[in-house]
This record gives structure tokens, C-alpha cells and sequence, in this order.
């Protein structure tokens, strides 16, 4: 944990490297391989490497042990969405309860990703809207924008670039 921590602070690829060989040791041993544990460790392990499909086969395999989790929701979330499972991933964004979590730009971008994705651009707009402005909301609404414009929910997206004109224009 330490190293793959470490490794996405610094970005060091030595580190996840490392982090993904641990939780392949762990997560593969005999003594580990059919415990939750052990299923958590090859999940994270393919987590690192971008496989989400195989980090699905074993988050959904503990996934009744987790109902209540935020980081594995969290966790879960991202893998459904890396999978274009969207609808699957706003459940699993929405289990998520503690607001460190729910305020964190990378679950608000998710989500509003799964929102724009299943055709609900207006809850993506209104996750915007309940940012604070900061270059995240800058941020958010590039997204908004781009991702509307490409699923063609084209009031949004127009919203999305008329606000972020303004934004760089002061």
C-alpha cells in the first residue's frame, strides 16, 4: 500500500511497480489467493496496470463483503466506468456517503462522466454548480462541455463553453 500510495504522489513508476508485484505476491499466494484479502491485493494489483476488466472478476467477487465501503465504491465505480459499464458505475459513485469522498474532483468527475454518459447531462451540470470555483470547476466544466458535445446533449455542452469563454476571459 505504501509504495503503490507513494508511487501515484510522485508518480513513480518504480514504485508501482513494486506496490503491483506485492499485491501479485500477496494476492496469488496459496495461503491468500481465496480470501478477501487476497482478492483485494490481484484487484489492486490490475487496478495499476489499467486491466479493468480483471479488476472487476474480483472486486464483484467481494463485492457483498464491501455494500457499505466508500473506497471500495469508489474503487468499484472507477473499474465499472473504465469498462463503460455507466450505469452499473453511478450506482456505485452514488453508495458512496462520506463527503471527503463525495467532494474529491476525482469522484465529482466520474460521476458526472457516468451522469453525461447515460444521457442525464442536466445532474452533471448541477454537480458543476455545487462546486466552488477553483480551477477543479474550470476543469469540470471543460469536461462537461466535451463530453456533452460528444454524446450529443448539445444544451449542456453549450452552456458548459459559453461559462468556460468567461473563465478565461477574466
Amino acid at each position: 500500500m505504501v509504495n503503490a500510495a507513494v508511487g501515484q504522489a510522485q508518480d513513480s513508476r518504480e514504485h508501482l511497480k513494486l506496490a503491483q508485484q506485492f499485491f501479485q505476491l500477496v494476492g496469488g499466494s496459496a495461503s491468500e489467493c481465496d480470501t478477501i484479502p487476497g482478492r483485494q491485493c490481484m484487484a489492486s494489483c490490475f487496478f495499476l496496470v489499467s486491466q479493468f476488466d480483471d479488476v472487476l472478476v474480483y472486486l464483484s467477487s467481494v463485492k457483498k463483503f464491501y455494500f457499505n465501503d466508500d473506497t471500495f465504491n469508489m474503487n468499484y465505480g472507477q473499474a465499472l466506468a473504465s469498462t463503460s459499464q455507466w450505469r452499473e458505475a453511478e450506482q456505485a459513485f452514488l453508495l458512496v456517503q462520506g463527503e471527503r469522498i463525495k467532494n474529491d474532483y476525482v469522484y465529482l468527475s466520474w460521476l458526472a462522466r457516468c451522469y453525461i454518459m447515460t444521457q442525464k447531462a442536466r445532474l452533471a451540470w448541477e454537480l458543476y454548480l455545487k462546486m466552488d470555483t477553483s480551477g477543479q470547476s474550470y476543469s469540470m466544466l471543460q469536461l462537461i462541455a466535451n463530453e456533452c458535445y460528444q454524446m450529443g446533449q448539445f444544451y449542456y455542452a453549450a452552456k458548459a463553453f459559453d461559462v468556460s469563454s468567461h473563465h478565461t476571459a477574466h
